[in-house]
């Protein structure tokens, strides 16, 4: 009797188990997503005439945040601009951009539905960056530097004690100014191709 009750028990856990699944890969996006990612022009050939003093289009969700790297050097980025004055601010190259691998903060959301994480080489004096929406996910990037980075295991890494990612190939050679780039949970957003990156070497100020 007990055996057949432990057996209704295992069934319903794995049921809740698989429907929680299910739930998570067939999240439908937001429909406002349709209505940022439209354009087919890039963040810096939109047309506009009232950018700030940092060429940037502010628009509602618009802000900022700041990475700081060892050596007191910090670069502000700007997150889901509307647009890009083209005299400022320049398209990241693809070859500073490789994806890394998948994982997160090593809870169980994360090991059902992982976030996609690249490496960035900033530019050499770069003063800010840009990025533009996760248009597949409806969301925005999590950008930090790279503090501390350990090898666990040949297909698992730490970094920064607190993102526990799986990778598939030998990491590159970690460039004093790198970051690490969180594009949310669907692969769609690739970062450089989908979720556009900029960088300006110019002194921005900011109110």
């Amino acid at each position: 009797m007990k055996v057949h009750r432990l057996g209704k028990i295992f069934v319903f856990i794995f049921l809740v188990f698989i429907s929680m699944i299910v739930l998570i890969n067939l999240r439908s996006p937001d429909d406002k997503r349709l209505d940022f990612c439209s354009s087919l022009k890039s963040l810096n050939q939109i047309e506009v005439k009232d950018y700030d003093n940092n060429g940037i289009k502010w628009r509602q969700g618009t802000f900022t945040t700041k990475v700081s790297f060892g050596d007191r050097q910090e670069l502000k980025v700007i997150i889901f601009p509307e647009a890009l004055s083209p005299k400022i601010w320049s398209t990241v190259s693809q070859s500073s951009i490789q994806y890394i691998g998948d994982g997160g903060d090593n809870n169980w959301r994360e090991w059902l539905s992982p976030d996609y994480f690249y490496l960035l080489a900033v530019p050499p004096k770069t003063t800010a960056l840009a990025f533009g929406r996760l248009c597949n996910r409806n969301g925005d990037v999590e950008v930090e530097p790279i503090k501390k980075l350990q090898n666990i295991s040949p297909t698992k890494i730490i970094i920064n004690d607190k993102i526990y990612l799986s990778v598939s190939s030998p990491l590159p050679a970690i460039k004093p100014y790198t970051v690490i780039v969180n594009t949310g949970s669907n692969r769609l957003d690739t970062l450089g191709t989908q979720t556009e990156v900029y960088f300006t070497k110019e002194n921005l100020k900011f109110e």
